[in-house]
């Protein structure tokens, strides 16, 4: 995050730190639902940060570049920090809203690798029990501030918002997901994209 100016002491995480990082957002959890301290916070947004789902013997150029993105990561932080994170959130009475690893490229196309990361991502998400079971309290934000999205073919159409995302959002119900999806719209899209998605989807723009 900015050029890694808040954590030059550390370019990349292991197991050894999930457990400070549990620790750290508990407390934070405590203090903003604290309300005899004026606090009501009541959802908290949850980033699967790629500092933890990249390999870190490879090196991407900033939080938009999957390349060095490892699957098995994801599953395994999946699994030991962002779902037990979710937990603690909920214990306290937090609506969790989870976010993918990074933010969308400049440049985004129906089919393009991009599109196919965030499948992967969003169907093992997705596809777990504990997710499933609490999909009234977790809800899941397709992706993070998209900028041009095409066509298959690199052409620019009403059309291109919805041919990337609803596959995304099939594969999220393909596993069973219930809850609500936040569907991020590109602001030339914002009078059209909430009728071309399919129900039980909800709209969110910056």
């Amino acid at each position: 995050f900015n050029g890694w100016r808040w954590q030059q002491w550390k370019a990349d995480y292991s197991e050894a730190d999930i457990k400070p990082c549990l620790d750290y957002f508990s407390k934070q959890f405590s203090a903003i639902t604290d309300k005899k301290q004026g606090a009501y916070c009541t959802v908290f947004r949850l980033h699967m940060d790629p500092c933890w789902t990249n390999d870190p013997s490879k090196k991407a150029k900033n939080e938009a570049d999957i390349s060095a993105f490892s699957i098995e990561r994801y599953r395994l932080y999946l699994q030991k920090l962002y779902i037990p994170l979710i937990k603690d959130a909920i214990a306290h009475g937090l609506y969790v809203i989870v976010r993918p690893p990074g933010v969308c490229p400049g440049d985004i196309s129906v089919g393009d690798k991009y599109n196919r990361y965030l499948k992967a991502i969003w169907k093992a998400f997705a596809e777990d029990e504990y997710i499933q079971q609490n999909s009234g309290i977790i809800s899941i934000e397709l992706a993070n501030e998209p900028v041009r999205v095409h066509l298959e073919d690199g052409s620019d159409s009403d059309k291109a918002l919805h041919d990337f995302f609803q596959p995304v959002v099939d594969e999220i119900r393909a596993q069973g997901f219930k809850g609500i999806i936040w569907v991020p719209a590109i602001r030339a899209s914002m009078r059209t994209t909430p009728s071309i998605l399919s129900p039980t989807v909800r709209i969110i723009s910056r």
